[in-house]
């Protein structure tokens, strides 16, 4: 099967289903039959749970000072977890919608080398954030198993109001393996919330990558029709070839809209997620600067797969703008040049292409929350930020 914006957003779209979530994909190839959404019943609602005890165990449990902390930390991140995961079930039938529009538009004018590269750039992110997520939630486990064992504390990942923490019951051991079992398991419809908008953000780019191409192509044949061809014939190809780049241009704006507005408050919320947990986390490391090993390697890690979702947002977000900048000039030296000045039929190449000139100027832009730019610079922004503010604990801690 080739390569190509369809094939790469339906492969996301399997993914999805299969964690739980439902079929996204505009064709009914990933059935919801009574017992999938049975299974999707059952499994956000032992998410839903353990969430509640954990905010529960954060607002008024009794545990030492580390699981306190991890409590606080691990139900706010949570909440914002469900809070993605339940966004994605809501807007299911938009992204079919879009995920159609996505796999269409422009989908003759795709390039194989082009698609290569969206593939191996959306493998290669959602691989490495998925890897960085499980070494961090892998661990927890093993700093979790090392106390329990050698110190004799309860075996705690995510910190649960039930069972308490001075239970040491074998019942009470069977939930924490089983809540911490239900953690390992609730990141794939997490990840699959995650790695949908960083999908369409990659294809969106690859998507102004290939009109670019188009109005690139289009110079190339029409020097070469008007050696071939009259000059009048060869006009009107061009002027239909820059109508259909026009059209295509129109529809990306639209599809660019479509994302902000089923995935902007996702995307926000990945943000602040991001953000606001990894300051938490470089502060764990200010005020305790001597750390074990497992201790250490869970903490990095965590921090790792947050900058990394970070990044894939941003990055992936700003690209788009950049790879859209790129089309006016584009559209500008598609050959409009070559045409007879003194025909108004020619004139027309003219007019048609300043126009499409003029709107492609236009910066596309998303942004967080309507508010926040995202961009490559938000990125170093809120990078020099956490670290800012690491510095000065760290300072302090000294």
């Amino acid at each position: 099967m080739s390569l190509n914006t369809k094939s790469l957003l339906r492969n996301v779209c399997k993914y999805v289903y299969y964690a739980g979530a439902g079929n996204c994909w505009y064709e009914n190839i990933y059935p919801e039959s009574k017992s999938y959404q049975l299974y999707s019943v059952i499994t956000f609602s032992i998410y839903t749970t353990m969430i509640f005890l954990e905010n529960v165990a954060a607002l008024f449990g009794n545990f030492p000072e580390v699981e306190k902390n991890s409590a606080v930390m691990f139900s706010a991140i949570h909440n914002i977890v469900l809070t993605k995961m339940f966004l994605l079930l809501y807007h299911k039938k938009s992204i079919r919608k879009l995920n159609y529009e996505m796999a269409t538009v422009g989908e003759d004018l795709e390039e194989e080398h082009v698609m290569n590269k969206q593939y191996t750039k959306a493998k290669v992110g959602i691989s490495l954030y998925i890897i960085s997520v499980y070494l961090s939630l892998i661990a927890y486990g093993v700093e979790s198993a090392r106390r329990a064992i050698v110190e004799g504390a309860p075996f705690y990942t995510v910190v649960t109001y039930l069972p308490f923490y001075d239970d040491n019951s074998v019942v009470a051991l069977i939930f924490r393996i089983f809540f911490y079992i239900t953690w390992l398991y609730m990141m794939l419809p997490m990840m699959s919330a995650d790695c949908m908008p960083i999908t369409h953000l990659i294809t969106m780019t690859y998507k102004f990558i290939t009109l670019c191409h188009h109005y690139e192509s289009i110079r190339k044949e029409f020097e070469q029709d008007l050696l071939t061809m009259n000059k009048t014939e060869a006009t009107e190809k061009l002027k239909a070839r820059c109508l259909e780049g026009i059209r295509m241009h129109q529809k990306l704006l639209y599809l660019a809209d479509e994302i902000h507005r089923v995935f902007g408050i996702i995307m926000s919320l990945q943000v602040c997620e991001s953000s606001a947990v990894a300051v938490l986390l470089l502060l764990r490391l200010a005020l305790s600067p001597h750390l074990d090993l497992t201790n250490a390697f869970m903490t990095y890690t965590f921090v790792g797969s947050l900058f990394l979702l970070l990044a894939l947002n941003l990055w992936n977000a700003g690209e788009v703008t950049y790879q859209a900048s790129l089309l006016s000039s584009a559209i500008f030296y598609c050959g409009w040049h070559l045409c007879d000045p003194e025909k108004e039929r020619h004139r027309d190449i003219r007019r048609l292409v300043l126009i499409a000139s003029a709107q492609a100027q236009k910066p596309l832009i998303l942004k967080a929350f309507g508010i926040q730019d995202l961009s490559y610079e938000t990125f170093v922004s809120v990078a020099r930020m956490t670290y800012s503010v690491f510095a000065v604990f760290y300072q302090r801690g000294e």
